[in-house]
């Protein structure tokens, strides 16, 4: 009997808590104003390759005042490429697109223009090839 009545006190206690923190908690201010992170001018990029012909880069910048304009792209070891060049601002994002990859012409989609090169001809002769049998 002792032992249920401690259960019962236990769990009224706990109800009790819950409820008066709950509204203690509905009260509470925060007394610290919030963080305003001033926009600042930023550029950063990077370059790698694997000397293999294989290449890729990234380079954005902004002044701060909103406008972010960047680009990257890549090289593959048969001398493909993808350049793609955009700015970020107060009319959207834009992006131009350079390339001469296989199955690619040009054209625009949306804010995004694509010119396309003729593909390297290591490119379109790989493409050519019989597939090789599985072993």
């Amino acid at each position: 009997m002792i032992s249920q009545i401690s259960v019962l006190v236990v769990f009224c206690s706990v109800v009790m808590v819950t409820r008066f923190g709950s509204v203690h908690l509905q009260n509470f201010q925060v007394l610290t104003p919030p963080v305003v992170e001033l926009p600042r001018p930023y550029n950063f990029g990077y370059e790698f390759g694997d000397g293999l012909g294989m290449s890729q880069y990234r380079h954005e910048t902004s002044d701060g005042t909103g406008p972010v304009k960047g680009s990257y792209g890549y090289t593959d070891p048969l001398g493909q490429y993808r350049k793609v060049e955009y700015l970020a601002g107060v009319d959207g994002f834009k992006v131009f697109i350079s390339s001469n990859e296989a199955g690619l012409s040009n054209h625009a989609v949306g804010d995004a223009f694509y010119v396309v090169q003729p593909p390297p001809p290591a490119a379109v002769a790989q493409g050519l090839r019989k597939a090789s049998p599985l072993k």
